[in-house]
């Protein structure tokens, strides 16, 4: 059985679940806009998000621009990222979704949820401090698991809500609420905890973010090269050091993650994939499919489609 296939398995036969309507939950998830009392737009760092979910409100997207971390308040939610199928958030715990992640959630209960989005930890004392867990991440297995929100956290984040409720958006009072986060998880949790929960950030390297930030708009690997500004032979000496794998075969099993997630979408057709994903044909999408996924295109959306709607 192929790794993609046994995905497809494990997205598609579980326990379905009936929703009247499926809510994209925008106004957590995406930023259109960074809120902020200055009179220039700052360079986007890191924000804040917090709203009431309802049952049925999902988010599908494909290639997370940004780090998501979630304080799940109340409610229920149902979650799969990448290779990782039929997680569960609960009440009072807390997980992160990596930047450049696939992922589709939707709400089983309904409840309340922060979200803290985030993009490069530029503070030193934050780097260093998941640093200091790179010995520790050798020894855990990352499964994308939620870990519990505890004190003094859970009085951090109060503390946040009452900001956001009093409608406080100084980027100088996030900066500091960013370090003091990274600060209660480096004081307050032990290493397997943090190291199960941040493992996808822990040791990001320059060049591993540059490639997960870029190349989701190179047509190929000769374009990613050139965007780098590396020689070919260092560039790929580099990546199979970072990724562990060849920059061919990784960018073909991004680009079948996100077609499995993309699947998911309502009304989705095969020539909005084909388009998307820049195939030349309906033929060379076929053995695409047939080759990742050991099923043909229709049979993917079909199987997707019941993710939601059976």
């Amino acid at each position: 059985m192929s790794f993609f296939k046994s995905i497809i398995i494990n997205l598609h036969e579980r326990t379905k679940v009936t929703f009247t309507f499926l809510h994209f939950m925008t106004n957590l998830f995406y930023l259109n806009e960074y809120h902020t009392h200055d009179k220039k737009k700052p360079e986007f760092s890191s924000v804040f998000r917090y709203g009431e979910i309802k049952v049925g409100d999902a988010v599908l997207n494909t290639s997370m621009a940004y780090n998501h971390l979630l304080f799940l308040k109340d409610g229920s939610i149902r979650m799969d990222c990448d290779e990782f199928c039929g997680r569960e958030l609960e009440k009072e715990q807390c997980i992160l979704i990596p930047k450049g992640a696939n992922i589709s959630l939707i709400v089983l209960q309904p409840g309340s949820l922060l979200v803290f989005i985030f993009d490069l930890l530029q503070n030193p004392f934050e780097n260093h401090v998941l640093q200091s867990y790179q010995t520790v991440q050798s020894k855990v297995s990352y499964t994308f698991t939620p870990v519990p929100i505890r004190e003094p956290l859970t009085s951090y984040l109060e503390l946040i809500l009452y900001y956001k409720n009093k409608g406080i958006e100084h980027k100088q009072l996030y900066e500091i609420k960013e370090k003091e986060l990274f600060l209660l998880f480096y004081t307050c949790y032990t290493q397997e905890e943090v190291v199960a929960l941040l493992h996808p950030i822990i040791g990001m390297s320059t060049f591993k973010n540059f490639v997960i930030k870029n190349y989701p708009r190179a047509k190929n690997v000769a374009e990613l090269v050139r965007i780098s500004g590396m020689g070919r032979t260092a560039f790929n000496y580099t990546f199979r050091n970072v990724f562990g794998a060849s920059p061919r075969q990784w960018m073909l099993t991004q680009i079948a993650r996100q077609i499995l997630y993309k699947a998911l979408e309502p009304e989705i057709t095969i020539k909005d994939l084909i388009k998307e994903f820049k195939f030349n044909s309906a033929s060379h999408f076929n053995r695409f499919c047939r080759k990742q996924f050991d099923c043909t295109p229709g049979e993917l959306i079909k199987n997707s489609s019941k993710r939601y709607f059976s």
